[in-house]
């Protein structure tokens, strides 16, 4: 039985990962973390351990897997303290503004025993543009363009302060469009990166720009953005192939794969159901932890595993000291 501590439970952990865990026959969870005990009754009637400080935990004694959903600001705190009581650890994104933060994490634990909560890249959508990619079905990738803009999207508690949440919109939820660029299209190096920002209260609430990147065939691709939370967009990824190009959507009431030639008809691929699933939070959650609980058991990266997510560091980095 594999034992899982969590430290943090709020909507992420809550709403997601803690029915995902609970799920499992192969995984009990040991313990729960978190200063507000608004939530303490009801996990202890469920026979886990609550605890409001972390050093109860330390006390408490060690376990496989640490889950770890609390704002940026802690990460590297809390990664101290726990790295001697666990055997692998598992961050909410994000986890590293820059790749000296990465490096430090990786060096403490082997790649496949870390992994960040870019869950997406389990989606089965994802995988197909993946395939798609590498098979070259549509011929080389061009480039790529990200659509991002939400109005309705809200900094509020700890995503307010940029000390706690280390970024705005870019690194909150433009990240995700960004791993799934760099893990889709086999990318090996980042070239450079610029970018135009608007700020509130010292976060980008709105940024365009464009970076270059190599992909595994030594092919320079040319990649373009724009975030937002001050207007709404088509939210979706453009990958343009030589003939035609394709619009992968990554919410989960439009996520689709939509392929668009030169003349005006469009071909949605949607109706096959191993190309759909997972396709909704829990469904990929799981997928995203059996497959990482599988690279601990078998010691073998995945991925998903934590050196897999270094040049999405490398973009965070460069971005924000842009």
């Amino acid at each position: 039985m594999i034992k899982i501590g969590i430290i943090g439970l709020g909507n992420v952990a809550w709403n997601v990962h803690l029915p995902v865990l609970l799920s499992r026959s192969d995984v009990v969870i040991s313990w729960i973390c978190d200063p507000n005990l608004e939530k303490k009754k009801i996990i202890e009637k469920k026979k886990i351990k609550f605890f409001d400080n972390l050093d109860q935990i330390i006390e408490y004694g060690s376990v496989d897997i640490i889950l770890v959903t609390t704002p940026f600001s802690e990460r590297s705190k809390i990664f101290d303290k726990i790295k001697n009581i666990c055997k692998a650890i598992f961050f909410e994104k994000p986890y590293a503004l820059n790749l000296k933060e990465h490096d430090y994490f990786v060096n403490n634990f082997d790649a496949h025993c870390m992994t960040v909560g870019y869950t997406r890249r389990k989606m089965g959508i994802v995988q197909t543009m993946k395939k798609i990619i590498e098979q070259k079905i549509f011929g080389d990738l061009n480039s790529i363009k990200i659509f991002f803009g939400d109005i309705h999207y809200k900094f509020d508690g700890f995503r307010s302060n940029v000390k706690q949440s280390g970024g705005g919109i870019f690194l909150e939820a433009g990240t995700h469009w960004i791993d799934c660029v760099l893990f889709t299209s086999g990318a090996k190096e980042i070239l450079n990166i610029n970018s135009i920002k608007k700020e509130k209260s010292n976060l980008d609430i709105e940024s365009s720009g464009k970076f270059e990147f190599i992909n595994n065939e030594d092919k320079k691709i040319k990649c373009e953005f724009k975030m937002s939370i001050l207007e709404n967009t088509l939210n979706k990824i453009e990958y343009n192939f030589n003939n035609c190009c394709v619009d992968l959507s990554l919410f989960e009431d439009e996520s689709n794969l939509k392929i668009k030639n030169k003349s005006d008809t469009d071909f949605l691929i949607q109706e096959n159901e191993f190309l759909n699933f997972p396709y909704n939070s829990l469904d990929v959650t799981y997928s995203y932890w059996d497959d990482f609980i599988k690279s601990i058991k078998n010691q073998k990266k995945s991925e998903i595993s934590f050196d897999t997510f270094y040049l999405t560091t490398k973009v965070i980095e460069m971005f924000y000291e842009n």
